[in-house]
């Protein structure tokens, strides 16, 4: 069995500091890089910096972003847990 998160249905994401509100379908994960322009000057190796990392857009626009680890807790939408056990 495994938990099936459906990364669209994400409404809210637990991180150290509090609840974040997500933006419907804009919660992401992919590989974790600091860049500079167009050149990562930091990637994910799994060591130093996680390989894994989110981003999302919380109401008004302001962009959330770090590594997968950080994340809690992620609150989903009651009626998308239906048909799932």
């Amino acid at each position: 069995m495994t938990l099936g998160i459906q990364l669209n249905e994400i409404k809210h994401v637990l991180l150290a500091d509090r609840w974040h509100e997500v933006e419907p379908e804009s919660f992401a994960l992919d590989a974790y890089e600091f860049m500079e322009g167009a050149q990562a000057v930091a990637r994910g190796d799994g060591q130093l910096i996680t390989t894994v990392g989110f981003m999302f857009r919380e109401p008004g626009g302001q962009i959330v972003a770090g590594p997968l680890s950080s994340i809690l807790a992620v609150q989903l939408p009651r009626e998308g847990l239906r048909g799932r056990r």
